[in-house]
């Protein structure tokens, strides 16, 4: 018999990086190496406004990195998303669902939702998006200060980058 897990993670509205109130549900069931994703969030959007984008995230060197699933759709009075992923390879990122830690939706106006698996509160000013750069990137020492963490994924020398250096900055210098 297949192994079945399931869980349910509570979205929280966040304001000013302070966690507010409960606001939608993200349902979660892993099976046969399949995972699928339910999210549903009690909001609107007007017609013409882009309802949001959901990212699911982990956690790696103090910061947590956002992989972009989809847009959010109005549906039913409410903002949904639906998917299913493979359990140990996330989109070909190289990430397990077992390494992550919930789902983040970012909505216009800097509006910021977080569903933790574990339901503990999450510091939003350490998200950044999963960069184009991949995994090589992330595994940079100066991922996100540099230039090169936009490199697109298709980048022929598929390495990771050794001799970068954060934007602005010259190869001597030190942080």
């Amino acid at each position: 018999m297949q192994e079945y897990k399931r869980q349910i993670a509570y979205l929280y509205a966040y304001e000013r990086g302070e966690q507010l109130r409960s606001t939608g549900f993200v349902k979660a069931e892993e099976r046969g190496g399949h995972c699928r994703l339910a999210l549903h969030l009690r909001g609107y959007c007007h017609p013409g406004e882009a309802a949001g984008n959901v990212y699911i995230y982990f956690y790696h060197q103090d910061r947590t990195i956002g992989i972009y699933l989809g847009a959010l759709k109005n549906q039913n009075g409410a903002l949904e998303w639906q998917g299913e992923l493979d359990a140990e390879d996330i989109l070909g990122k190289g990430i397990r669902f077992a390494d992550t830690h919930g789902i983040w939706v970012k909505r216009p106006g800097g509006r910021d939702y977080v569903a933790e698996w574990d339901d503990y509160p999450v510091d939003i000013s350490r998200f950044v998006l999963y960069p184009e750069g991949g995994i090589r990137c992330i595994c940079c020492p100066w991922f996100g200060r540099c230039e090169k963490s936009g490199v697109k994924e298709n980048d022929r020398r598929r390495e990771i980058y050794e001799g970068s250096t954060p934007a602005g900055k010259e190869s001597g210098e030190t942080r």
